[in-house]
């Protein structure tokens, strides 16, 4: 059994393609999404679709929260608000109901998934450090849980102590829980612009990170013919 997770593809339709065709060569069985489908990008309506399309378990970021309305706008910066508002202008009736429709949190057997974190999931916290991944560990039960919310891969590992890394593979020993940033397939913020993604082998225990190159150029285009703002084309490309 594969298992994809995937997270923030903010309406990047060329990078969730890239990503997809990376997901059929690898052969999953199964893909999951952690949320922050729209926001910021330029197709949020295409990329709703390929979501609603191939993955069989999404829950909601922070940015179909602020879409709905059911998120407060001063939550976000002015270039995030400014995105959120051209977003729900390009969204019909029929894709807000899909969205409506996401949970905060899912939990099978062999992993949780949310996009920010375990505490408190509605406040849509970050988990950056050590006592942010403990106030979910707290809630953690299962041996893995995968967010996505700060487009940064990191994985939190529980045995005696939490320690953190950024190793492209984590192999669940006995004993061990993870929480596991899926990093940001649409707008990745660690200094490299490639799509971000996990492939995850319960069985093995196993969960393996993937970086992909996608036509970052067309998507910028894409950007500033929407009216959206320069700094969310620029940053693409600076991984940032």
């Amino acid at each position: 059994m594969k298992i994809a997770v995937i997270s923030d593809i903010h309406g990047n339709l060329e990078a969730l393609t890239s990503v997809f065709e990376l997901l059929d060569q690898q052969g999953v069985d199964r893909t999951l999404c952690l949320g922050d489908v729209v926001g910021y990008g330029p197709d949020p309506g295409a990329c709703l679709s390929q979501i609603q399309d191939r993955c069989d378990v999404i829950v909601a970021g922070n940015h179909e929260h602020a879409v709905l309305d059911l998120l407060d706008l001063d939550y976000f910066n002015p270039i995030a608000r400014q995105a959120t508002l051209w977003t729900r202008s390009q969204l019909d009736e029929e894709q807000l109901e899909y969205i409506r429709s996401w949970p905060l949190v899912h939990h099978e057997t062999d992993f949780s998934i949310v996009h920010g974190s375990l505490d408190q999931p509605d406040l849509f916290d970050y988990i950056q450090t050590t006592w942010d991944a403990h106030l979910s560990f707290q809630q953690l039960q299962t041996p893995v849980c995968f967010i996505g919310h700060s487009h940064v891969p990191v994985s939190f590992l529980l045995s005696d102590v939490i320690r953190y890394n950024t190793d492209a593979l984590v192999e669940l020993q006995e004993g061990l829980q993870a929480i596991v940033n899926v990093g940001s397939v649409g707008q990745p913020r660690d200094g490299n612009p490639a799509a971000s993604l996990v492939i995850y082998q319960p069985e093995e225990r196993r969960i393996e990170r993937f970086r992909v190159k996608y036509d970052i150029e067309a998507v910028q285009q894409k950007i500033r013919q929407s009216g959206l703002p320069e700094f969310l084309a620029e940053r693409l490309a600076e991984g940032r």
